[in-house]
């Protein structure tokens, strides 16, 4: 195992999802080589959830300011932001390479998700490995665990974007990275769709889990030479 100390004190044990303080402990691989530390002989810890497979980035929601650049949190975005809702501030999200059924967009990369749990529940979450095959952001265990978003046809970038070029891909496909932007208002993963060796992605989502509704940067129109 490797380790490597953090701030946000959550452990990511092969699809077990662990409370812990300030250690993240990630199962041994080429990737996390350069980060090995001494062994850690005992940590205080609670067990979170079970049943993720391929369990990933893992980060809390936390608080999304008001006003700003962010305006559009309290006025568009204020059912999935409330108590017990998907971005509710307390929660985790956590990335993982099944869809929990729902079904796989074609064509476009590898299943995968990111989740929102509830980290405060009395017992372990044991994630049923279809509750979202629905697919739509979908609840399991009394909304203690819930979909955000997934490489799945509800988050195609068309339903926001028709005319992009990248209209037939989602925001998730094996996601290993996550950012949470709280001045913003929006979540932004990292992903290998197609593996190690192929494209990579880097998406801004709205709290829907789609790709950001109201694009900031179209792609500019063509100008005519100048002498």
């Amino acid at each position: 195992m490797h380790a490597r100390n953090t701030r946000n004190g959550l452990i990511n044990l092969s699809g077990v999802i662990v409370l812990a303080a300030g250690f993240t402990v990630l199962d041994g691989s080429p990737a996390w080589q350069s980060a090995q530390a001494d062994a850690i002989e005992s940590v205080q810890a609670a067990v979170i959830a079970t049943n993720i497979p391929g369990a990933s980035a893992i980060a809390q929601v936390g608080e999304f300011v008001t006003g700003g650049c962010s305006s559009p949190i309290p006025t568009l975005w204020q059912s999935y932001t409330a108590a017990g809702a998907v971005l509710s501030s307390n929660r985790l999200l956590v990335g993982s390479r099944s869809n929990f059924g729902a079904p796989l967009a074609i064509g476009v990369g590898a299943e995968g998700s990111f989740l929102s749990i509830d980290p405060t529940t009395s017992v372990i979450l044991k994630v049923s490995p279809n509750f979202a095959q629905s697919g739509t952001q979908a609840s399991d265990l009394n909304g203690a665990v819930q979909m955000f978003s997934a490489n799945s046809p509800t988050w195609l970038n068309s339903v926001n974007n028709p005319s992009a070029l990248t209209k037939t891909y989602t925001g998730v496909s094996n996601p290993l990275g996550l950012s949470n932007n709280n001045g913003f208002g929006r979540i932004w993963p990292a992903n290998a769709p197609f593996g190690p060796a192929g494209v990579g992605s880097s998406t801004i989502l709205d709290p829907d889990g789609r790709p950001l509704a109201r694009n900031p940067s179209p792609p500019p129109t063509a100008m005519a030479p100048t002498r």
